[in-house]
């Protein structure tokens, strides 16, 4: 699902736990205060497939301060369970649902935090699963002040909205995954993608993600080498300009080498297991659009700083992992 954008200011928040620095924080999902509403279910199941599953993140509200280590309260599944419950009634349907979160991370200690809140939906059907709905969200929160208070309230109405319009829907793919299916269903379909299966890439230019994951270069142009050893292209394809503060292409593959593409340059991919990374430096800011976007405190200061960045298979987008201490400004 393509990662949609929204802007939410931040104006106030209601009083959440106050969280201590250079301590373990919890917080859960809660229920809203919301009236029923036309629900084909009534159950809830949970499926946890987090790479890393002992917190969200940390977070510094003071220079120098020991980090918060911030962690989503277990058992997770009755949260789920108040959520849903708030939305039916005894006219509801008896459906049973699974709730598969994939990513719920940041990796900024200070400063800007991308939250990447990444979850499918399935419908239990003729004893396997359906996927349902997507959720596919990045909250940016600039920090520090009020943090805490941000993500908990940005993340609950995120995951409150999913589910809501998620139990209005009926399955209507064909496709029904087992169990295991769904616990591997990342692996499943990264099969799919010549990408993510090949050791040898396509020489050539790429306009957009869908052209790399099926290494189906459709640009044409030249790469010459600089005197300092960077790369400069030269794309011979009408309306593509390789140009600070314009349109780029996604990546470049030379000498065999893929390279991702921002407006700060290029970038090696590294394949780790079966996920694409790079360390680069990026323009991000969030923009307005619809819901299961960005949510951002204060949109207008676009971050510039190194990163080490994973690629989202579903779509390309690059997921924030880690800022480094040292990073430029």
């Amino acid at each position: 699902m393509k990662r949609q954008m929204l802007t939410l200011l931040i104006l106030c928040l209601t009083c959440i736990t106050l969280f201590s620095q250079g301590t373990d924080a919890s917080f859960t999902w809660t229920a809203p205060k919301s009236s029923p509403q036309k629900s084909g279910y009534k159950l809830i199941a949970f499926l946890d497939s987090r790479q890393d599953t002992s917190c969200v993140g940390n977070y510094s509200l003071e220079t120098e301060a020991k980090p918060t280590k911030l962690i989503l309260k277990t058992p997770i599944g009755p949260q789920l369970e108040a959520i849903l419950n708030s939305y039916t009634d005894a006219s509801s349907g008896f459906g049973a649902l699974l709730f598969q979160l994939k990513r719920f991370s940041f990796a900024e200690t200070q400063r800007t935090a991308y939250v990447y809140l990444i979850a499918t939906l399935y419908a239990l059907k003729d004893n396997g699963y359906v996927s349902l709905l997507n959720l596919d969200t990045t909250l940016v929160i600039d920090g520090p002040a009020n943090f805490q208070n941000a993500l908990v309230s940005a993340s609950n109405e995120v995951v409150d909205n999913f589910i809501a319009r998620g139990i209005a829907l009926t399955p209507v793919d064909t496709v029904v995954y087992s169990y295991e299916d769904v616990r591997h269903i990342d692996n499943l379909h990264k099969r799919r993608l010549k990408a993510y299966n090949t050791s040898t890439y396509t020489e050539g230019f790429y306009s957009d993600y869908a052209a790399f994951k099926n290494q189906t270069p459709d640009l044409q142009g030249e790469v010459k080498l600089r005197s300092d050893g960077g790369m400069a292209i030269t794309l011979h394809s009408p309306g593509w300009t390789e140009a600070r503060g314009k349109k780029h292409i996604y990546a470049v593959v030379y000498k065999g080498i893929p390279y991702i593409v921002s407006h700060f340059g290029y970038y090696p991919l590294q394949k780790d297991g079966d996920d694409f990374y790079f360390d680069g430096r990026l323009n991000v800011a969030g923009t307005p659009s619809n819901p299961f976007g960005v949510f951002s405190a204060n949109a207008n200061s676009p971050d510039k700083r190194n990163y080490r960045v994973l690629i989202d298979y579903r779509n390309g987008d690059f997921i924030h992992i880690k800022a480094p201490e040292s990073a430029a400004q």
